[in-house]
């Protein structure tokens, strides 16, 4: 994407730097998790590389999958071997577990839901 060559992960590792000084704040990382995409050991490894300079708390976010969508939730055995990776390398983890699912009603479910019934009803 054109946007990386500003703002790659050199300089995204360069403000977290002066922010955790100026601030003292531990930086959280928001990981959504999706299967066979971002879900495995080595993507693991690269984060940890990436988050071992500074404090850090990863939050590991399961995919809801939604209809037609290009990308699949990873397996629970996947997202744990990850966070047990993390843990491994001395990092604070949390895995923030799906709810609602079961019933379409996860976090961006709902709204693909209601999107594609809008769509249903203007096209007819």
């Amino acid at each position: 994407m054109d946007i990386n060559e500003s703002n790659n992960l050199a300089s995204l590792s360069e403000a977290l730097k002066y922010f955790h000084e100026a601030t003292g704040t531990r930086i959280t990382f928001e990981y959504i998790i999706f299967k066979d995409f971002n879900d495995t050991i080595q993507d693991a490894r690269e984060l940890a590389e990436f988050s071992k300079q500074l404090p850090v708390k990863i939050n590991i976010i399961e995919y809801n999958p939604i209809d037609d969508g290009e990308f699949q939730q990873a397996s629970p055995e996947r997202v744990e071997a990850f966070a047990k990776f993390l843990e491994s390398k001395n990092m604070i983890v949390n895995i923030r577990r799906s709810r609602g699912k079961d019933i379409d009603a996860a976090c961006g479910q709902l709204a693909n839901k209601n999107k594609l019934a809008d769509e249903r009803v203007f096209k007819k």
